[in-house]
């Protein structure tokens, strides 16, 4: 089985023994084996917490028996290429408002983490920094920052707890946020988050723009619409409701990432 330290290392020391790492499988090109990315992807993926308000198919496509798209960017870390950003859409069919705006088809929330090398952890690299981005771009953008001790066990898949590895999805908005108190104090007070309920989700690594593993999204919920061409998302509800932007422009944006150090 290839070791996941094999991508950037270049000889392993194995029992005692030094042996030539495997041939490295970077369809996309950025330096980090694919199957490590997919896997480090998936395992740090947090829990989401929905408000009680979300349960009337406001996280559509995901629910209770179906789990829903997240779309990943993972690479080198741009500030220190030892470390690796991952960078996280949700995707869901509608905003469905709570302000004043009636919401819009289609909306595409991002959040991101930082890894650091740790060979205590399955894939060689812990849990670092988490940031949340909550209505990017908007005059209500608010951002959240944890540092996250290069754990090896926080992520859904990496056996963090619920009330640890999480991040709060505000009522029928989306926008996430890193504490409950941060969501209450959101968007002047508008923004409301609890932890009702959570859902599942398929974390799908689209590569690199340059080298596309995954553009096209039909298969994975979401028919006519794309990860990296520069087409709005909107929920493949049609724009006639409004869209969210594209899902590009909160994969290729380094000013969303955590820090490096």
């Amino acid at each position: 089985m290839r070791s996941a330290l094999v991508v950037l290392t270049g000889v392993l020391l194995i029992m005692g023994l030094a042996v030539a790492p495997a041939q490295a499988d970077d369809g996309d090109g950025d330096g980090l084996d694919d199957g490590l990315e997919d896997a480090v992807a998936a395992n740090f993926f947090p829990w989401v917490w929905f408000d009680s308000g979300e349960n009337g198919g406001c996280t559509d496509p995901a629910t209770d028996t179906n789990p829903g798209t997240a779309v990943a960017r993972v690479r080198p870390h741009p500030a220190d290429a030892s470390k690796i950003a991952v960078s996280y859409a949700i995707l869901y069919r509608r905003d469905c408002g709570d302000w004043w705006d009636g919401g819009h088809n289609g909306d595409v929330e991002p959040f991101t983490l930082t890894l650091a090398p740790n060979p205590a952890c399955q894939y060689g690299y812990g849990a670092f920094a988490l940031k949340t981005i909550a209505h990017v771009g908007t005059a209500f953008e608010h951002v959240d920052q944890s540092m996250l001790g290069n754990a090896c066990d926080w992520g859904r898949l990496a056996g963090g707890s619920p009330q640890v590895a999480r991040i709060y999805s505000a009522e029928n908005k989306h926008g996430n946020y890193a504490s409950l108190g941060s969501c209450e104090d959101g968007a002047l007070g508008n923004d409301h988050c609890s932890e009702s309920f959570t859902r599942e989700y398929t974390v799908v690594n689209a590569g690199e723009d340059g080298a596309r593993r995954v553009d096209e999204l039909s298969g994975f919920q979401f028919p006519g619409e794309y990860a990296w061409t520069a087409q709005p998302f909107s929920g493949s509800l049609g724009s006639g409701g409004g869209d969210a932007g594209m899902v590009r422009d909160k994969l290729v944006n380094d000013g969303l990432l955590p820090p490096a150090s």
